[in-house]
């Protein structure tokens, strides 16, 4: 495995500020061999012309001195030049660690702020940074994200109330419109026209009742949990199973279940409507006698139900898509009868509301695979005892 250096901020700033210990420390090195040289000034040569008036041997002997003083000064210099170079590496060593750790003291709280904004997302927008320091320019900035946080937060509030509310409204006009149609539908002298008319309208208003559904669903589904209890996830995957069976069968899809105990703290309701979307969803764009197969389970401390079912081959790239609201795949999914394309959005909702994630594949041969893993509930605590 080939080894690559991260070119961080942390590791430019403890570079950097090792560079200008090195070069300081060097100009200083350099000025104080400089005047030590000069004070250590070589001694002045013997006059030739004196040495030769004295005996042979006091010549011979300034001679001696002189290179004497010279081999002194020349070793005392080369020994404060070595020792030197010996105190610049190790300080220049010393340097650098000590600006690793404070360059590290100094991003920490950018660390701080870029994991919150990673983990930042529709359901977490209640979160704050809340970085306390001194009003420097890292805590001008982390205050600047948590107002805009702030203002996200506000902003996704009310277009989720917006869709309650209008979906809610829409309730009334919708159930006026099917009973109307109903009474023609019901009426003894309706002719072959008034029928044909009554059926249409009340298909349309069936649909939109159903996308006024979806639309409260999602619209919940993104808020906070109503019920947080103990749910185990395997059950409510049998009872949605269970109520799926009827429109399995007129399609003539088999369906193969496998469950295991994997308890979740949740709003039952909201998980039932993402495994009965998850199953609906299967069997719908699915072929005709095909198959489906749903597995319950716990895997790494996560609850887990995978749903997978045959169809019509997918592109990779546009499984993402499919948990976008109103958006749907290709083939099948284009029909209207196939739905509003709300069914998976929910179940990223209901998954994210609840702490956990959603992926799909789209296999080689055909059909989806959607993985929904949600935190496994923790035990609960021994009764008391007697």
């Amino acid at each position: 495995m080939r080894f690559r250096l991260r070119p961080t901020i942390r590791l430019r700033l403890t570079l950097l500020y090792g560079g200008l210990f090195l070069g300081a420390s060097v100009l200083l090195l350099a000025l104080t061999y400089g005047l030590l040289s000069r004070a250590l000034a070589p001694p002045d040569p013997p006059d030739p012309d004196n040495v030769e008036v004295q005996s042979g041997d006091q010549g011979s002997v300034l001679e001696q001195l002189f290179e004497a003083r010279s081999d002194e000064r020349e070793a005392a210099l080369s020994e404060v030049l070595t020792q030197s170079l010996v105190a610049l590496l190790l300080t220049s060593g010393g340097a650098m660690a000590l600006g690793w750790v404070v360059a590290g003291r100094v991003l920490r709280p950018v660390r701080q702020i870029t994991a919150h904004a990673r983990h930042a997302s529709e359901a977490t927008l209640g979160e704050r940074i809340g970085l306390r320091g001194p009003p420097d320019e890292l805590k001008e900035l982390a205050d600047t994200i948590d107002a805009m946080l702030g203002r996200l937060e506000d902003a996704f509030a009310a277009q989720r109330r917006f869709a309650a509310e209008a979906s809610h409204e829409l309730r009334t006009p919708l159930a006026i419109i099917r009973a109307e149609a109903d009474v023609v539908l019901a009426a003894p002298d309706a002719t072959a026209r008034e029928r044909r008319l009554g059926d249409a309208v009340r298909t349309a208003a069936d649909r939109s009742e159903r996308l006024v559904d979806g639309l409260l669903a999602l619209a919940r589904s993104e808020s906070t949990l109503r019920d947080d209890v103990r749910i185990d996830l395997a059950e409510v995957v049998g009872d949605g199973v269970g109520a799926q069976t009827r429109a399995a069968d007129a399609a003539g899809i088999t369906i193969d279940l496998a469950l295991a105990a994997a308890p979740v703290m949740g709003d039952r309701m909201l998980l039932e409507r993402l495994v009965g979307n998850l199953v609906e969803n299967a069997i719908r764009h699915n072929r005709r006698g095909g198959w489906v197969r749903v597995a319950v389970g716990s895997e790494a401390r996560q609850a887990v139900l995978r749903v997978a079912n045959g169809g019509t081959v997918l592109a990779p790239e546009a499984v993402a898509a499919l948990f976008e609201p109103f958006r749907r795949g290709r083939g099948d999914r284009r029909d209207r009868a196939s739905g509003f394309g709300l069914g998976l959005a929910i179940v990223r909702s209901v998954a994210t509301v609840h702490g956990g994630a959603v992926e799909a594949t789209a296999p080689a041969e055909g059909g989806l695979v959607v993985s929904v893993r949600l935190p496994v509930a923790a035990a609960p605590p021994p009764p008391p005892r007697p």
